[in-house]
C-alpha cells in the first residue's frame, strides 16, 4: 500500500527542500518534528467497523493556553486522505499529551508515539501494528512553467501584481491582485502556512486564492481537519473539498486549477462557471459549478476576464511559482491517433482502421480540430508539438507501444496532454508500467487481478457527464476487459460505462487473464465493473480508458462510437456539444475499409449486416421511447 501511497504524492526534490529550508522552525522543537502523517500495516478491526489492514494517521501539534503541548491524532482506516482514505471511510480523532517526545493514547486500544513509530495495540498490550512517518510532496511541487505559461511570480519580482510585495526570503506575500486579468485559464500555484500550534481554526495560517478575484479556494493550515468548505481546499460557502489534501504547516503545497469562466449574454449569466482543483496532486473539485462569487470578492461576477487575487488575512501566508496558461476555446484542437500493428484475424483489433474511422468522423463532425493517424510511433517526435491528445489503440502487455518510451509519454503527460487508451492498450506489466499508467490513465488491466472473457455488456444507466452526452444505455457483445486496477479509492477516477458481469464470464481457469479469486468474489457479489472510466491529472491532463474496441464491428454502433468520441473531445478540453458528437453511422463497406486484414473463406457478410441492423433497431426504438 506505502507504494501506492507515493503515487499521488511524492517526494521533495532537494533544490525545492533547500528553498523549504530558509523559512522553517528551530529545529529543536520536538513537538513539529513530531508532528505529521504516518502510515503502515495493522490487524484488521483497530476499533468497531474498522475493516482495512492499513492505517493511516496526522498527528496535529497543539499547545494549549496553559503550555501544555498535545498531538491531535487523527487516525484513517485505509491509509492517508487522498492515498487509500476516503471521506466515506471511517476515521478517529484523539488527543494524546506529548512529553519528552512521548505521545500515547489509551482507551480500550492504544496509540503511542514513540522515536518516530505510532505503535497500536489492544486494551490488552497485544501489537496490532506500527505507523511510520511518511513525508509526501507534491507531484507538481516546483513544476516548470509551459513554453505558452504566462508566468506571474518565478521569485524575481512582484511586478505582476498590484500591492505585490517579497518577503526577505524572495517570496510573495498575501495581499496582492494580479495586473492582468484571465478568461478560461489553468492555475499553477505554490504556498506555505505557518507553524502556529497555539492558534486554532481560522487563526492558523488564513489565506485565499480567488480566481479571477471572485471565487475564493480557501488556503489555511486546515491538516487533520475534516475538510469544510471554510478550510484548506474548499471553494468558500459553495462547496467542501471531496477529501482534506491539506498537508502539515511548514509544507510547501501545490494547487493546480483549470477554470471556465461563467458565460453571459446581454448582461445576464446564462452559464455558471466551473472548476476542477488538485491540491497537492489530489482532485478535491471535479468541474464544480461555481454558483456565486464568493464571500469577500474583490471584483463581482461579469463577463470581463479577472486577475489572480491573493487575499491578506494577518497571517504570515507566502507563494511561489505561480503561472497561468490560458485556454483558447476557439483554438484548434491537435489530435494524434497511435495506431498498433497487425493483430488478430478479420475485423478484430483493427487498430488501423479503428483509428482512421474515428478520425474520421471527427474530422467531419464540424468541431474545431485536425486529427492525424500515426502507425505505433513516429519516428519524427516533433509531430507531438501542440498535441491536446494522443489516442492509443494497439496491442499492449509487454509488447506496448509505450513500452519502448516511458520518458517520452512521461514528458508528454507532464505538459498536460489528453490520452485515451483503447481495448488491449490498457493493459501494461505490473511494476513501473502500471504505476506510470495508475498516473496518466487512473487504471489499468493487471494480470492475475484483471480478466478479458467476451460477453454483453448492459449499460443500463450512465451518469450526468459530457462523455455522456447523446448517449443512451446500451447492450453490445465485446471482449470487455474488467475488475480493472484503480487508483486507491479511486482518486480521481470516475466511472462512465459500468456493467455487472455475468457468471458465465468466470467459465475459465485461473490465469494471467482469465481469472482469479479475486475477481471471481467480485463477480459472484455482482459488483459492478467498470469498463470505461475517466481520470483527472493534477498537470491538467484529462484521460479516458475503454476496454472495449476487439469487435470492429461495433464501431457500427452509434452510442458505442459516440461515447469514445465524446471522451477524445473532452479528454482535448472541448466542449462537448449536447447532442454528444455527431458522426454518420458506418455501413459494412465502410468498416471494411482500411482494415489490415482480409476476410476468409467463412466469412459472412450477410451475418454482420444483421448485425448493423439490429444496432439501428435497437437504436430506433429508443429515440421512439
Amino acid at each position: 500500500m506505502f507504494r501506492h501511497v507515493l503515487l499521488a504524492l511524492t517526494i521533495l526534490t532537494a533544490a525545492v527542500a533547500g528553498i523549504a529550508a530558509q523559512t522553517a522552525p528551530p529545529t529543536n522543537d520536538a513537538l513539529f518534528h513530531a508532528q505529521g502523517e504516518y502510515v503502515g500495516n495493522c490487524a484488521p478491526g483497530l476499533t468497531d467497523g474498522w475493516t482495512k489492514t492499513t492505517v493511516g494517521a496526522q498527528l496535529v501539534a497543539r499547545t494549549q493556553k496553559d503550555g501544555r503541548e498535545q498531538l491531535h491524532m487523527v487516525f484513517y482506516d485505509g491509509g492517508l486522505p487522498g492515498a487509500g482514505w476516503t471521506r466515506n471511510d471511517p476515521r478517529i480523532q484523539v488527543d494524546a499529551e506529548f512529553d519528552n517526545g512521548v505521545a500515547k493514547y489509551d482507551m480500550g486500544w492504544s496509540a503511542t508515539l514513540r522515536d518516530g513509530v505510532v505503535s497500536l495495540r489492544t486494551a490488552k498490550g497485544e501489537l496490532l501494528g506500527e505507523l511510520k512517518k511518511a513525508v509526501r510532496r507534491s507531484p507538481t511541487l516546483g513544476a516548470a512553467p509551459p513554453a505558452n505559461a504566462v508566468v506571474l511570480f518565478d521569485g524575481k519580482t512582484a511586478d505582476a501584481f498590484a500591492k505585490g510585495r517579497l518577503t526577505k526570503h524572495g517570496l510573495l506575500a498575501a495581499g496582492c491582485d494580479s495586473k492582468r486579468g484571465f478568461a478560461d485559464h489553468r492555475i499553477h500555484l505554490e504556498f506555505k502556512t505557518p507553524y502556529k500550534p497555539r492558534a486554532r481554526g481560522q487563526g492558523r495560517g488564513n489565506s485565499g486564492l480567488y480566481v479571477q478575484g471572485r471565487y475564493e479556494c480557501q488556503v489555511l493550515d486546515s491538516f487533520g481537519l475534516e475538510g469544510l468548505d471554510n478550510e484548506c481546499g474548499g471553494v468558500y460557502s459553495i462547496a467542501p473539498p471531496i477529501v482534506n489534501a491539506c498537508l502539515p504547516p511548514e509544507t510547501w503545497q501545490a494547487y493546480d486549477i483549470v477554470f471556465t469562466a461563467a458565460k453571459f449574454a446581454n448582461g445576464k449569466k446564462v452559464e455558471h462557471g466551473r472548476m476542477t482543483v488538485h491540491l497537492n496532486g489530489i482532485l478535491i473539485h471535479d468541474e464544480l459549478s461555481l454558483t456565486h462569487a464568493t464571500t469577500a470578492h474583490p471584483r463581482p461576477e461579469g463577463s470581463e476576464p479577472g486577475g489572480l487575487f491573493l487575499q491578506d488575512h494577518g497571517n504570515p501566508v507566502v507563494y511561489r511559482n505561480i503561472w497561468v496558461v490560458e485556454n483558447d476555446p476557439k483554438r484548434t484542437r491537435k489530435i494524434i491517433f497511435l495506431a498498433g500493428r497487425r493483430s488478430h484475424g478479420y475485423a478484430s483489433h483493427e487498430h488501423r482502421a479503428g483509428c482512421m474511422l474515428l478520425a474520421k468522423a471527427l474530422n467531419e463532425s464540424g468541431l474545431n480540430l485536425q486529427t492525424k493517424v500515426i502507425n505505433i510511433w513516429p519516428e519524427d517526435t516533433s509531430v507531438f508539438d501542440g498535441a491536446d491528445v494522443i489516442v492509443s489503440f494497439a496491442d499492449g502487455g509487454g509488447g506496448h507501444p509505450f513500452m519502448r518510451h516511458m520518458g517520452e509519454v512521461d514528458a508528454l503527460m507532464a505538459r498536460g496532454v489528453g490520452l485515451v487508451c483503447l481495448h488491449y492498450a490498457v493493459e501494461v506489466p505490473t511494476g513501473k508500467p502500471g504505476d506510470n499508467f495508475l498516473r496518466w490513465l487512473g487504471g489499468y488491466f493487471e494480470t492475475h487481478l484483471s480478466v478479458n472473457p467476451h460477453w454483453t455488456a448492459d449499460f443500463k444507466k450512465l451518469p450526468k457527464h459530457a462523455i455522456t452526452r447523446g448517449v443512451q444505455p446500451f447492450a453490445i457483445n465485446d471482449e470487455w476487459y474488467f475488475h480493472m486496477r484503480f487508483r486507491d479509492g479511486m482518486e480521481a477516477v470516475t466511472p462512465i460505462l459500468s456493467a455487472i458481469a455475468p457468471q458465465q464470464t468466470m467459465s475459465r481457469k485461473d490465469g494471467p487473464h482469465s481469472g482469479n479469486p479475486h475477481v471471481r468474489a467480485a463477480v459472484a457479489a455482482k459488483e459492478p465493473q467498470h469498463v470505461g472510466w475517466t481520470h483527472t491529472r493534477a498537470d491538467g491532463g484529462r484521460a479516458f480508458g475503454f476496454t472495449g474496441g476487439h469487435v470492429h464491428w461495433n464501431w457500427g454502433e452509434d452510442n458505442f462510437r459516440k461515447v469514445v468520441l465524446n471522451a477524445i473531445c473532452w479528454c482535448a478540453h472541448m466542449d462537448v456539444p449536447a447532442a454528444g458528437v455527431a458522426s454518420k453511422t458506418p455501413d459494412l463497406p465502410a468498416l471494411q475499409v482500411n482494415q489490415d486484414n482480409k476476410p476468409g473463406e467463412r466469412f459472412d457478410a450477410a451475418a454482420v449486416q444483421r448485425m448493423l441492423d439490429s444496432f439501428q433497431k435497437v437504436e430506433s426504438s429508443q429515440k421512439k421511447d
